[in-house]
C-alpha cells in the first residue's frame, strides 16, 4: 500500500504541474537569513559564573507559483546553532532542515484538492552527555542522532480548506509517513521507532495539518503549524509535531525571534531520570536576537 501511495503521489503531483502553461504563471519569492551572536566574558568575577559564546543562523525561503486554479508552494527552512560554556567544547543547541512542497487545485471558493510532501532531518550529530564516574569533572558523550538519523518523509493526498490567505487546514485520509535511520549503531538499537537492525519504517494512515501565518500587531508576526498523524494500524494513537515562530522586527537590519517546537511520538523512547525509557512530550524553545537580511 505504501509503494502505491508513493507512485500515486508523484503521478498526481507532476501531472498537475504539467497542466500549467508558462505564459500564465505568477511567481512570488520570499526569503530571509538571520545571524545571531551572544557572549558573556568573566574575569576574576567575584559573584561566580562562566564565560560563554553562542552562535546561530536561521534561513527561511518560500516560493509560490500560481496559474489559474492551481498553486504550487515550495518552502525551505534551516536553523543551526551552538554554544560554548566555560571550558567545555562547543555544543549544538539547534539543528533543523525542513523541505516542504505542496500543490493545490481549487474546486470551490475555500476548498482545494491537495498533494503535500514534507521532509525533515538535521545536519550535525547530536550527543547526550553524562558525568564520567571514573574521572571527576569529565563527561562521557553518547551519539543519539545525526544526519538522516532520524529523517522523516511525509506524503499526503487529500483536501485543503482555506478560509483566508493566512490560514489553511489540510486533511489527508491517504498519508504515508516514512522514518529513516542511516546510522548503523542507532538502527541496531531500534532508535526512533524502526525495528532493530532496520534503517527505515513505513506507516500508512491519516494526516491533519493546520497552518497559520498571522500578524500579531505592528512589527510582530506569528507562523504556526500543527501536524497530526495517526497510523491506520493503531488508529487513535496520534503523533504530534507543533512548531511556532514569533518574529519581532526592530528595524530593517535587526529582529528578535522566539521559536518553539513540541513533539510527541510514542515510538520515540526517551531516557527518564530513574533510568527507564518511555515515550514523552519533547519541547524546545529558541530565543534569538541578531541581524536579519532579506534575500528576495
Amino acid at each position: 500500500m505504501i509503494n502505491r501511495l508513493v507512485v500515486i503521489f508523484f503521478v498526481v503531483f507532476f501531472s498537475s504541474l504539467n497542466g500549467q502553461e508558462l505564459d500564465s504563471i505568477q511567481l512570488t519569492k520570499t526569503g530571509t537569513w538571520g545571524l545571531n551572536f551572544a557572549n558573556v566574558g568573566l574575569s576574576n568575577w567575584a559573584a561566580g559564573g562562566e564565560s560563554s559564546v553562542a552562535l546561530g543562523t536561521v534561513l527561511n525561503s518560500k516560493m509560490v507559483r500560481k496559474k489559474g486554479l492551481g498553486t504550487w508552494t515550495n518552502q525551505f527552512d534551516f536553523a543551526l546553532g551552538g554554544a560554548r560554556v566555560g571550558d567545555k567544547d562547543f555544543r549544538k543547541t539547534d539543528d533543523n532542515i525542513i523541505l516542504q512542497t505542496k500543490f493545490t487545485q481549487r474546486f470551490s471558493k475555500k476548498f482545494r484538492f491537495s498533494t503535500l510532501g514534507i521532509f525533515r532531518t538535521q545536519l550535525l550529530d547530536g550527543f547526550k552527555f553524562r558525568a564520567d564516574p571514573l574521572n571527576e569533572g569529565e563527561e562521557l558523550s553518547e551519539k543519539i542522532s545525526g544526519f538522516m538519523a532520524p529523517g522523516y518523509l511525509s506524503l499526503n493526498l487529500g483536501f485543503d480548506y482555506q478560509p483566508s490567505d493566512a490560514i489553511s487546514v489540510s486533511l489527508a485520509p491517504t498519508s504515508g509517513k516514512f522514518t529513516f535511520v542511516s546510522d548503523q549503531t542507532l538502527a541496531d538499537a531500534g532508535a526512533f521507532g524502526v525495528s532493530a537492525g532496520e534503517h527505515s519504517r513505513a506507516e500508512f494512515g491519516a494526516n491533519l495539518l493546520i497552518a497559520a501565518d498571522l500578524p500579531v500587531m505592528e512589527n510582530i508576526s506569528c507562523k504556526s503549524s500543527l501536524n497530526l498523524f495517526s497510523s491506520y494500524d493503531e488508529f487513535g494513537t496520534i503523533d504530534v509535531n507543533w512548531e511556532s515562530l514569533f518574529v519581532m522586527k526592530i528595524n530593517k537590519w535587526f529582529n528578535s525571534s522566539l521559536g518553539t517546537q513540541l513533539i510527541y511520538d510514542k515510538d520515540i523512547l526517551i531516557a527518564q531520570e530513574d533510568g527507564s525509557v518511555d515515550s514523552a512530550v519533547q519541547f524546545k524553545h529558541v530565543l534569538n536576537f541578531g541581524l536579519n537580511f532579506a534575500l528576495f
